[in-house]
């Protein structure tokens, strides 16, 4: 006698057969044919393992087959995982057609999701005690679930922070935003601690609306885009662009017109009555002409000592490729030193003083002031 399940299987095989000889007749077609006959194939394969399991039942002269049946069975404990590995999946998908970082985040989710859902569903077999199965489960788990979901919750409100600061107009909104989100999470905080009988449903619901929210932000900041930030200019895209003269630029403001006790420094330099003179540690006397290694850093410490601002300058004619490129910079500068301030200039020589036709020399930006440079 055949169950209920095995009829209803046997019935839908035997239709998707004679469905598949009719279409195949009256209509020719090799694609919706080849898709019934694929049909009636599976559906024909679950009939014939209904038949022989018998849908499960387990017949009333095999009392020994009672507590072994599908029905005696505990049911499966709800679980979010199978909603993670759909949501990965979904999130695959997207990736594929839209950026490689959800691919990446779906494929995490799905990978988590599996995982997650094979031990779960280990553990609910593991006797018939839900307590000890549930013990077992976390003591399994646990080592490496809550430092990786604690490593991962705090990336995600690192980033969501990230984009958000970064999403809004201005640093005064950052910063005004921020005191907001200070001043709630103190008042939480403050309600937490006053009222002590706070279940911990309350309170992890309360966490969870604030970390979605946080997040939720993260990603229409991140969608957004961030705001425009423009570059600060320095000294070494003054020297790259050849603009290393007497007029004030946009990295000369705010410069620092002083330099703290430095170690190591290769030579002063003063600019005073439209020259430049050298004084080298360990010599009493001011030089005209300045000797630095070759390939070495020289700290060079410059003191405007006259009555406008100066810039110290040198040409470093540096070496140049096959192709003619220079394989470095062609100058250093400083910033704009104003009357008695000081400056902090590093140069690197990586040729002798003979190769170079005109010599190397620091100058001052607008003037006639030089101080020849030898390099052995």
């Amino acid at each position: 006698m055949f169950t209920t399940g095995s009829k209803l299987l046997i019935g839908s095989a035997a239709a998707a057969w004679i469905l598949a000889a009719v279409y195949g007749i009256a209509q020719g077609g090799t694609l919706g044919s080849i898709g019934l006959i694929s049909a009636a194939i599976a559906l024909s394969l679950l009939a014939g393992i209904n038949v022989l399991a018998r849908d499960s039942n387990v017949s009333a002269n095999e009392p020994a087959g009672f507590g072994a049946s599908a029905a005696a069975q505990s049911t499966a404990r709800p679980s979010l995982w199978p909603l993670l590995v759909a949501l990965g999946a979904t999130t695959m998908t997207l990736g594929l057609v839209t950026n490689r970082t959800f691919f990446t985040l779906g494929l995490i989710a799905v990978i988590a999701g599996t995982l997650e859902w094979l031990i779960q569903g280990w553990s609910e077999r593991a006797s018939g005690d839900e307590t000890y199965n549930a013990r077992a489960r976390d003591q399994m788990v646990d080592p490496l679930e809550l430092p990786v979901a604690g490593a991962i919750l705090a990336a995600i409100v690192v980033y969501a922070f990230s984009r958000v600061m970064l999403g809004l107009p201005t640093k005064t909104a950052t910063v005004a935003a921020f005191a907001v989100v200070a001043t709630l999470a103190l008042g939480i905080g403050t309600l937490v601690a006053v009222k002590r009988g706070a279940s911990k449903t309350t309170l992890g619901g309360t966490l969870s609306i604030v970390l979605v929210a946080l997040v939720a932000g993260g990603v229409v900041a991140g969608l957004v885009g961030e705001r425009e930030i423009e570059p600060h200019h320095t000294t070494g895209d003054l020297a790259a662009k050849n603009e290393c003269t007497a007029e004030e630029t946009e990295a000369d403001e705010k410069a620092s017109q002083s330099v703290a006790s430095k170690s190591n420094v290769t030579a002063e330099i003063t600019y005073k009555d439209e020259e430049l003179r050298a004084k080298v540690p360990g010599y009493n006397d001011n030089f005209a002409q300045l000797t630095l290694q070759r390939s070495n850093p020289s700290n060079i410490l410059f003191h405007n000592e006259s009555d406008e601002h100066a810039r110290l300058v040198i040409e470093l004619h540096p070496a140049t490729d096959d192709n003619g490129q220079p394989l470095g910079p062609e100058r250093v500068c400083t910033a704009l030193v104003e009357s008695g301030g000081s400056q902090l200039l590093t140069v690197v020589i990586d040729q002798p003083s003979f190769v170079v036709e005109e010599g190397f020399a620091f100058t001052v930006a607008g003037s006639d002031a030089e101080l020849q440079v030898v390099v052995p």
